[in-house]
Protein backbone atom coordinates (compact mmCIF):
# COMPACT_ATOMS: atom_id res chain seq x y z
CA UNK A 1 0.00 0.00 0.00
CA UNK A 2 2.70 2.47 0.44
CA UNK A 3 4.55 1.52 -2.65
CA UNK A 4 1.28 3.49 -4.39
CA UNK A 5 2.29 6.83 -5.84
CA UNK A 6 0.25 9.84 -4.42
CA UNK A 7 -1.40 7.39 -1.86
CA UNK A 8 -2.59 8.18 1.28
CA UNK A 9 -2.35 4.97 3.33
CA UNK A 10 -4.67 4.97 6.92
CA UNK A 11 -4.08 1.63 9.50
CA UNK A 12 -6.78 1.78 12.09
CA UNK A 13 -5.88 -0.31 15.08
CA UNK A 14 -8.68 -1.70 16.54
CA UNK A 15 -7.74 -2.57 19.96
CA UNK A 16 -5.71 -5.12 18.32
CA UNK A 17 -3.91 -7.77 20.67
CA UNK A 18 -0.91 -8.12 18.80
CA UNK A 19 -0.11 -3.86 18.44
CA UNK A 20 -0.39 -4.10 14.65
CA UNK A 21 -0.32 0.02 14.66
CA UNK A 22 2.86 0.02 16.74
CA UNK A 23 4.43 -2.48 13.65
CA UNK A 24 3.29 -0.21 10.96
CA UNK A 25 4.32 2.88 12.92
CA UNK A 26 8.14 1.44 13.60
CA UNK A 27 8.16 -0.34 9.62
CA UNK A 28 6.41 2.05 7.62
CA UNK A 29 6.18 5.46 8.90
CA UNK A 30 5.23 7.04 6.10
CA UNK A 31 1.42 5.62 6.97
CA UNK A 32 -0.77 7.46 9.36
CA UNK A 33 -2.05 5.06 12.48
CA UNK A 34 -5.47 5.54 14.20
CA UNK A 35 -5.50 3.94 17.53
CA UNK A 36 -8.96 2.61 18.80
CA UNK A 37 -8.29 1.58 22.43
CA UNK A 38 -10.71 -0.31 25.34
CA UNK A 39 -12.63 -2.52 22.27
CA UNK A 40 -12.95 -5.95 23.60
CA UNK A 41 -14.79 -6.90 19.77
CA UNK A 42 -13.32 -6.26 16.29
CA UNK A 43 -15.85 -3.95 14.38
CA UNK A 44 -14.73 -3.95 10.60
CA UNK A 45 -17.18 -0.79 10.57
CA UNK A 46 -16.33 0.91 13.19
CA UNK A 47 -12.85 1.02 12.18
CA UNK A 48 -13.15 1.96 9.17
CA UNK A 49 -15.45 4.85 9.95
CA UNK A 50 -12.54 5.50 11.97
CA UNK A 51 -10.05 5.77 9.53
CA UNK A 52 -11.84 7.96 6.85
CA UNK A 53 -12.39 10.30 9.71
CA UNK A 54 -8.51 11.45 9.23
CA UNK A 55 -8.74 11.08 5.65
CA UNK A 56 -8.32 14.07 3.37
CA UNK A 57 -8.85 12.59 -0.22
CA UNK A 58 -11.68 12.94 -2.20
CA UNK A 59 -11.93 9.15 -2.80
CA UNK A 60 -11.55 6.86 -0.13
CA UNK A 61 -10.34 3.55 -0.87
CA UNK A 62 -11.44 0.86 1.98
CA UNK A 63 -8.80 -2.46 1.86
CA UNK A 64 -9.35 -5.56 4.37
CA UNK A 65 -5.30 -7.23 5.73
CA UNK A 66 -5.61 -9.62 3.69
CA UNK A 67 -5.86 -8.29 0.50
CA UNK A 68 -2.34 -7.32 -1.66
CA UNK A 69 -2.39 -4.72 -4.06
CA UNK A 70 -1.11 -4.57 -7.62
CA UNK A 71 1.73 -2.01 -8.51
CA UNK A 72 0.50 1.22 -9.75
CA UNK A 73 -3.50 -0.39 -8.62
CA UNK A 74 -4.54 3.52 -6.82
CA UNK A 75 -2.92 5.14 -10.34
CA UNK A 76 -5.28 3.38 -12.36
CA UNK A 77 -8.51 3.94 -9.92
CA UNK A 78 -7.40 7.30 -10.27
CA UNK A 79 -7.68 7.49 -14.26
CA UNK A 80 -10.20 5.28 -14.83
CA UNK A 81 -12.94 5.84 -12.00
CA UNK A 82 -15.92 7.82 -13.29
CA UNK A 83 -17.69 10.19 -11.58
CA UNK A 84 -20.50 9.94 -9.71
CA UNK A 85 -19.91 5.80 -8.99
CA UNK A 86 -18.75 3.76 -6.16
CA UNK A 87 -16.38 0.68 -6.74
CA UNK A 88 -16.62 -2.45 -5.64
CA UNK A 89 -15.45 -5.66 -6.88
CA UNK A 90 -18.16 -8.58 -8.16
CA UNK A 91 -18.87 -11.83 -6.49
CA UNK A 92 -17.07 -13.94 -9.42
CA UNK A 93 -13.87 -12.17 -8.73
CA UNK A 94 -14.10 -12.68 -5.33
CA UNK A 95 -14.37 -16.58 -5.89
CA UNK A 96 -11.53 -16.66 -8.70
CA UNK A 97 -9.29 -15.28 -5.39
CA UNK A 98 -10.45 -17.73 -3.39
CA UNK A 99 -8.08 -20.29 -4.26
CA UNK A 100 -9.05 -23.46 -2.17
CA UNK A 101 -10.02 -21.17 1.05
CA UNK A 102 -12.76 -21.37 3.16
CA UNK A 103 -16.78 -21.04 2.08
CA UNK A 104 -16.85 -17.38 3.64
CA UNK A 105 -13.74 -16.86 1.45
CA UNK A 106 -16.07 -16.40 -1.68
CA UNK A 107 -16.98 -12.98 -0.35
CA UNK A 108 -13.17 -12.60 0.83
CA UNK A 109 -13.57 -8.95 -1.68
CA UNK A 110 -16.82 -7.82 -0.62
CA UNK A 111 -15.72 -5.37 1.31
CA UNK A 112 -13.06 -3.73 -1.04
CA UNK A 113 -15.04 -0.20 -1.58
CA UNK A 114 -13.83 3.17 -3.88
CA UNK A 115 -16.07 5.86 -2.32
CA UNK A 116 -16.29 9.35 -2.75
CA UNK A 117 -15.77 11.21 0.61
CA UNK A 118 -18.52 13.49 -0.16
CA UNK A 119 -20.50 11.22 -0.51
CA UNK A 120 -19.40 8.93 2.53
CA UNK A 121 -19.83 11.38 4.55
CA UNK A 122 -23.68 12.06 3.16
CA UNK A 123 -24.95 9.00 4.06
CA UNK A 124 -22.96 8.50 7.51
CA UNK A 125 -20.48 5.97 6.60
CA UNK A 126 -20.91 2.61 7.84
CA UNK A 127 -23.42 1.45 10.03
CA UNK A 128 -21.90 0.89 13.34
CA UNK A 129 -24.45 -0.75 15.14
CA UNK A 130 -24.36 -3.97 13.21
CA UNK A 131 -22.09 -6.62 14.61
CA UNK A 132 -20.09 -9.96 13.71
CA UNK A 133 -18.63 -11.24 10.46
CA UNK A 134 -21.43 -11.59 8.40
CA UNK A 135 -24.12 -8.62 9.46
CA UNK A 136 -23.47 -7.26 5.93
CA UNK A 137 -22.63 -3.81 6.64
CA UNK A 138 -20.97 -3.50 3.33
CA UNK A 139 -23.71 -3.80 1.75
CA UNK A 140 -25.84 -1.88 3.86
CA UNK A 141 -23.48 0.77 2.46
CA UNK A 142 -23.91 0.18 -1.10
CA UNK A 143 -27.90 0.10 -0.86
CA UNK A 144 -27.44 3.82 0.79
CA UNK A 145 -24.59 5.23 -1.97
CA UNK A 146 -27.38 4.27 -4.28
CA UNK A 147 -30.07 5.85 -2.84
CA UNK A 148 -28.64 8.97 -2.92
CA UNK A 149 -28.07 8.37 -6.49
CA UNK A 150 -24.21 6.99 -7.33
CA UNK A 151 -23.74 4.17 -9.58
CA UNK A 152 -22.43 0.74 -9.23
CA UNK A 153 -19.27 0.55 -10.89
CA UNK A 154 -17.38 -2.72 -11.25
CA UNK A 155 -13.65 -2.81 -10.74
CA UNK A 156 -10.51 -4.16 -12.92
CA UNK A 157 -9.81 -7.49 -10.77
CA UNK A 158 -5.98 -6.27 -12.14
CA UNK A 159 -6.22 -3.69 -8.99
CA UNK A 160 -5.41 -6.74 -6.90
CA UNK A 161 -2.04 -8.87 -7.09
CA UNK A 162 -3.44 -11.70 -4.36
CA UNK A 163 -5.15 -12.35 -1.01
CA UNK A 164 -3.94 -14.09 1.58
CA UNK A 165 -5.43 -16.97 2.40
CA UNK A 166 -6.99 -18.32 5.82
CA UNK A 167 -9.42 -20.32 7.59
CA UNK A 168 -12.60 -19.32 9.02
CA UNK A 169 -11.67 -19.20 12.83
CA UNK A 170 -8.96 -16.10 11.91
CA UNK A 171 -11.47 -14.36 10.22
CA UNK A 172 -14.26 -14.80 13.24
CA UNK A 173 -11.83 -15.15 16.14
CA UNK A 174 -12.75 -11.44 17.55
CA UNK A 175 -16.23 -10.69 16.50
CA UNK A 176 -18.98 -10.92 19.34
CA UNK A 177 -21.45 -12.60 17.80
CA UNK A 178 -21.53 -15.50 15.69
CA UNK A 179 -21.71 -16.03 11.77
CA UNK A 180 -25.08 -17.47 11.90
CA UNK A 181 -26.15 -14.79 14.53
CA UNK A 182 -24.68 -11.91 12.87
CA UNK A 183 -26.25 -13.13 9.43
CA UNK A 184 -29.46 -13.49 10.53
CA UNK A 185 -29.62 -10.39 12.27
CA UNK A 186 -28.51 -8.22 9.65
CA UNK A 187 -30.36 -9.39 6.76
CA UNK A 188 -33.82 -9.10 8.74
CA UNK A 189 -31.93 -5.50 9.88
CA UNK A 190 -31.16 -4.08 6.84
CA UNK A 191 -34.51 -5.42 5.10
CA UNK A 192 -36.67 -3.21 8.05
CA UNK A 193 -33.98 -0.79 7.23
CA UNK A 194 -34.60 -0.43 4.13
CA UNK A 195 -38.47 -0.07 3.94
CA UNK A 196 -37.60 2.55 6.98
CA UNK A 197 -35.53 4.72 4.45
CA UNK A 198 -37.40 4.27 1.46
CA UNK A 199 -40.80 5.37 2.95
CA UNK A 200 -39.06 8.63 4.60
CA UNK A 201 -36.34 9.69 1.68
CA UNK A 202 -33.59 9.31 3.91
CA UNK A 203 -30.00 8.11 3.73
CA UNK A 204 -29.80 7.31 6.88
CA UNK A 205 -31.86 6.43 9.99
CA UNK A 206 -30.80 8.61 13.48
CA UNK A 207 -28.77 6.03 15.89
CA UNK A 208 -30.97 5.68 18.44
CA UNK A 209 -33.90 4.15 15.74
CA UNK A 210 -30.89 2.07 14.58
CA UNK A 211 -29.98 0.90 17.89
CA UNK A 212 -33.17 -0.40 18.42
CA UNK A 213 -34.07 -1.79 15.62
CA UNK A 214 -30.97 -3.62 15.50
CA UNK A 215 -31.73 -4.90 19.35
CA UNK A 216 -34.98 -5.81 17.92
CA UNK A 217 -33.64 -8.31 15.31
CA UNK A 218 -31.00 -9.76 17.43
CA UNK A 219 -34.06 -10.72 19.63
CA UNK A 220 -36.09 -12.18 16.90
CA UNK A 221 -33.32 -14.35 15.28
CA UNK A 222 -32.29 -15.52 18.82
CA UNK A 223 -35.52 -17.21 19.32
CA UNK A 224 -35.75 -18.54 15.96
CA UNK A 225 -36.71 -22.70 16.54
CA UNK A 226 -35.17 -25.46 15.25
CA UNK A 227 -36.48 -25.20 11.68
CA UNK A 228 -34.42 -21.61 11.30
CA UNK A 229 -36.66 -21.03 8.08
CA UNK A 230 -38.51 -18.13 8.58
CA UNK A 231 -37.97 -15.09 10.99
CA UNK A 232 -40.12 -12.25 11.37
CA UNK A 233 -39.87 -8.31 12.75
CA UNK A 234 -43.35 -6.42 13.88
CA UNK A 235 -42.57 -2.43 13.94
CA UNK A 236 -44.71 0.17 15.74
CA UNK A 237 -43.80 3.11 13.36
CA UNK A 238 -46.84 5.43 15.18
CA UNK A 239 -49.24 6.29 17.20
CA UNK A 240 -51.47 9.73 16.91
CA UNK A 241 -55.14 10.35 18.61
CA UNK A 242 -57.91 10.58 16.07
CA UNK A 243 -60.65 12.76 16.69
CA UNK A 244 -63.85 11.08 16.15
CA UNK A 245 -67.67 12.73 15.73
CA UNK A 246 -69.09 12.78 19.28
CA UNK A 247 -72.66 11.94 17.18
CA UNK A 248 -70.93 8.32 16.64
CA UNK A 249 -70.69 7.59 20.70
CA UNK A 250 -66.68 8.14 20.68
CA UNK A 251 -64.96 10.99 22.52
CA UNK A 252 -61.50 10.47 21.43
CA UNK A 253 -59.83 7.44 19.50
CA UNK A 254 -55.77 7.21 18.19
CA UNK A 255 -54.78 4.95 15.47
CA UNK A 256 -51.07 3.42 15.32
CA UNK A 257 -49.06 2.30 11.84
CA UNK A 258 -46.95 -0.73 12.11
CA UNK A 259 -44.68 -3.00 10.14
CA UNK A 260 -43.90 -6.49 9.93
CA UNK A 261 -41.20 -7.69 8.49
CA UNK A 262 -40.70 -11.39 7.68
CA UNK A 263 -38.28 -13.50 5.68
CA UNK A 264 -37.58 -16.96 4.66
CA UNK A 265 -34.08 -17.85 5.96
CA UNK A 266 -34.66 -21.71 4.27
CA UNK A 267 -31.47 -22.90 3.24
CA UNK A 268 -29.80 -19.79 4.24
CA UNK A 269 -28.92 -20.35 7.57
CA UNK A 270 -27.91 -23.98 6.79
CA UNK A 271 -23.96 -24.22 6.07
CA UNK A 272 -23.19 -21.52 8.13
CA UNK A 273 -21.25 -22.54 11.33
CA UNK A 274 -22.48 -21.35 15.11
Amino acid sequence: MVAQSAAEVIVVDFSCPEAAGDWVASNFVSARVVSVEGQKHFSNWKARNAGAAIATSEVLVFVDADTVLADGAIDRLAERLPDGVYGYFDRETSKAFNQGGPVLGANQLKGFHVVPAEAFGRVGGYDEVLEGYAAGADTDLEERLLMIGLVKHVLDPLLIESVINHDAASRTEHHSQSIGMSYGAGLLYRAAKRVLLRAGGHSELPLPTRQQLYDAARRAVSALGSERDRVSLDLKLGREPVLMPRQLGYERGSQTVSLRVELSLQDKLTDLPE
